[in-house]
C-alpha cells in the first residue's frame, strides 16, 4: 500500500484523561397506570406551569391518588415546579419530613410495595393509596407505592404553613375541586421520594 492511502484513514482523537461517561438506566416506558385519566393520554404539560413536561432534561414526578381503583386526583410537576414547591414548604417541615424519610424510606422501587413500610400492594388497593414516577421525556426511571397510613404520617409531620401551600397548589390547578374538598383526609402534601 502506498502511503497516500494513510492520509484516508480516520485520526485518533488524542485522549484527554476522561473516560467516556457511561449512560445512565435505559428507564421503561411510562406505565398506563401513570397516563392522565382525565385526559385520556400520557401527561404532556406541568399541571403547575404548564410548560411542556418534554421541555425539562431533569424530568417531571407524576403523583396520582386512588381510592381502590377509582383515580382521586393526578398531577405532573416538572422538577423546577416540584422543587418551587418544596422551598415553599416551612424550615419545621422540611426538617420533619427529612427525618421521617431517613427513618422510613425503604429500598424498593415499584408499585408493588410502600416505599415507606412493608405494606405491600394487595394489602392496601381496595383502600386509598399513591403512585409516583419520576420520568424523563417518555420514560419512567424510577416509581414509588404510598400507603394511606404513610401518607397520613407524613402529614401528620407538616406544619400549618406547609398545609397553606399544599391547599394553594390544589386551588390554583383544580379549580373544579371544592376548597372543603379532601382527596384524603389530613394528607398536608405530595408524597416526595
Amino acid at each position: 500500500m502506498s502511503s497516500d492511502s494513510e492520509d484516508f484513514l480516520p485520526e485518533e482523537e488524542p485522549f484527554d484523561g476522561e473516560m467516556p461517561r457511561e449512560k445512565g438506566p435505559p428507564g421503561e416506558p411510562i406505565p398506563a397506570i401513570l397516563h392522565s385519566f382525565y385526559e385520556d393520554r400520557p401527561f404532556v404539560s406541568c399541571t403547575r406551569c404548564g410548560e411542556s413536561l418534554a421541555d425539562f432534561a431533569d424530568g417531571y414526578r407524576i403523583s396520582k391518588n386512588f381510592n381502590k381503583d377509582e383515580c382521586i386526583i393526578e398531577y405532573a410537576l416538572c422538577l423546577p415546579c416540584l422543587d418551587a414547591m418544596l422551598d415553599e414548604a416551612s424550615e419545621e417541615s422540611k426538617v420533619a419530613l427529612a427525618k421521617f424519610q431517613a427513618e422510613n424510606l425503604r429500598d424498593v422501587s415499584g408499585f408493588n410495595d410502600c416505599a415507606l413500610c412493608d405494606k405491600q400492594f394487595d394489602a392496601v388497593k381496595n383502600g386509598d393509596y399513591s403512585f409516583a414516577g419520576v420520568c424523563v421525556g417518555d420514560k419512567m426511571y424510577d416509581s414509588a407505592m404510598v400507603c394511606f397510613s404513610c401518607m397520613e404520617a407524613m402529614a401528620a409531620v407538616m406544619s400549618e404553613e406547609t398545609r397553606r401551600t399544599w391547599d394553594r397548589f390544589r386551588e390554583e390547578n383544580f379549580p373544579g375541586i371544592p376548597s372543603d374538598f379532601e382527596p384524603f383526609p389530613n394528607q398536608g402534601a405530595p408524597i416526595v421520594f
